[in-house]
């Protein structure tokens, strides 16, 4: 098993949709998803604004780094009979 950190975006919009969701990808430490989560943030929030949905007091984001195990993938070898 290897352990992956899931970046997850939670999203709520004063007078819109309850919670948004947004699930990145994952990395390899909890350092680069919690980085990656402050750029992806400021992105959404930025997209927010473009919108016109609000203001930041409109607004609520947080984001999550979340650990996981997954499986090691083992690389396929292909083998064809002619």
């Amino acid at each position: 098993m290897i352990k992956i950190w899931f970046l997850l975006v939670l999203l709520s919009v004063q007078d819109g949709d309850p919670l948004i969701y947004k699930g990145i990808m994952g990395y390899d430490s909890e350092e680069s998803c919690l980085e990656n989560g402050a750029m992806a943030e400021k992105f959404m929030m930025e997209m927010e604004m473009r919108k016109g949905t609000g203001d930041e007091r409109a607004v609520r984001m947080e984001s999550f780094c979340i650990p996981f195990d997954i499986f090691d993938q083992k690389k396929k070898t292909k083998e064809f009979e002619s």
